[in-house]
């Protein structure tokens, strides 16, 4: 088949190198494509084509890419150094995708640096506790946008858009209470772990990034269409064209959040506590109680526990406890305090409105099709 055969979208072929030497031909999309829905998501403090202005409406400088470093060349070196153990490179689509971050959408990535100084510490951990590279703590960023809350048009939901069948596969619970693919600790581990599945199936992380976006069967199917081929350029142009273009975002949102200096953009503060700690709930109780002993305002417990979803937290059926996210300095109060945090006895104070466990509050992220292993 013919390298352009297999695309619909704007764009042009390239010879690329594959994990083995072998000279590739494929078919690369334009970014405006590729990147549809990957950083797309509806920020309510920001939006991804602010055309460099910042908030307060202020011009910001910016620096042509490559501007501190001569060109691709650079460019490719850098994202290189990112990974000892994945095969990660530049070319023309991973560059669109930079520019993109870095110029249209220098604001959102603003924002972006800003929650991962929040979120980066979930995500390092529970990789960590897996064995597995810490470069994947950047799949929530064309995720999600590193926002909890991001829920797809077909109900992929959290910072690692699980959709409800895998998320259960996965051991998140799911119910009109609790919606663990919201809850950034408990979401980490769940993907952690689908991705060491899929590293040990696939044998290489291009791949296993790929089925990660597309399920494991389409993967499986185009490495058999490419007569056995195990890296993700080889099988490019047999992958669906949503997944084409997911790992340069991935591999693009990387290098940026590494190198973002290089273009003069500065991390935002997103608002967030510097360090979280978690502490175990032994009973129901609504987070408006919990917040009004500790003297907290809700909406701020609300943030940093997403997965409650109407503002109760819900200890396991049949007994046990549930975690709760705090700020570092709040979580000692809440021990200290438990007894008086309990005392009230009626849960449901400050309770919202029930919503359906499949639900999608919020449209964003709209790509997703699911996490889905077939």
């Amino acid at each position: 088949m013919a390298a352009g055969a297999a695309c619909t979208l704007p764009a042009q072929r390239q010879t690329v190198v594959d994990d083995h030497g072998r000279a590739v031909e494929v078919c690369i999309p334009s970014a405006d494509g590729a990147m549809a829905g990957y950083v797309d998501v509806e920020y309510s403090d920001d939006r991804f084509y602010s055309g460099g202005r910042q908030a307060g409406g202020g011009e910001t400088p910016v620096p042509a890419a490559g501007e501190t470093e001569a060109g691709m060349e650079g460019i490719d070196r850098k994202i290189r150094s990112l990974s000892d153990v994945m095969a990660l490179g530049c070319n023309e689509e991973v560059k669109r995708n930079i520019d993109r971050y870095t110029k249209a959408g220098r604001q959102s990535t603003c924002c972006l640096l800003g929650r991962a100084r929040y979120y980066d510490p979930f995500f390092e951990k529970a990789l960590r506790s897996y064995g597995l590279p810490l470069e994947l703590k950047y799949l929530p960023v064309i995720e999600s946008g590193l926002d909890p809350n991001a829920t797809s048009r077909v109900g992929a939901a959290g910072l690692w858009q699980f959709m409800a069948t895998t998320g259960r596969q996965y051991d998140l619970r799911i119910d009109c209470y609790v919606d663990e693919r919201r809850d950034p600790e408990k979401s980490s581990y769940a993907a952690a772990r689908m991705l060491n599945d899929l590293y040990n199936r696939f044998g290489d992380w291009t791949l296993a990034l790929a089925a990660y976006n597309c399920g494991s069967t389409r993967v499986s199917n185009a490495i058999s269409k490419a007569g056995g081929a195990a890296d993700f350029w080889a099988v490019y142009r047999y992958l669906p064209k949503e997944t084409r273009g997911y790992v340069p975002a991935f591999i693009a949102a990387g290098y940026v959040m590494n190198f973002y200096g290089d273009y003069g953009i500065i991390p935002q503060p997103a608002g967030l506590p510097a360090r979280c700690d978690t502490v175990l709930v032994e009973k129901d109780v609504s987070l408006a109680r919990i917040a009004g002993v500790l003297g907290m305002a809700v909406d701020e417990l609300k943030t940093l526990n997403p997965q409650y979803r109407q503002g109760i937290v819900r200890t396991c059926p049949g007994g046990g406890t549930a975690r709760l996210h705090l700020p570092a300095e709040m979580a000692e109060k809440f021990r200290y305090c438990k007894e008086e945090i309990y005392e009230d006895g009626t849960p449901c104070d400050g309770t919202e409105r029930t919503v359906a466990a499949t639900g999608t509050e919020r449209q964003a992220a709209p790509h997703r099709q699911g996490v889905l292993l077939h």
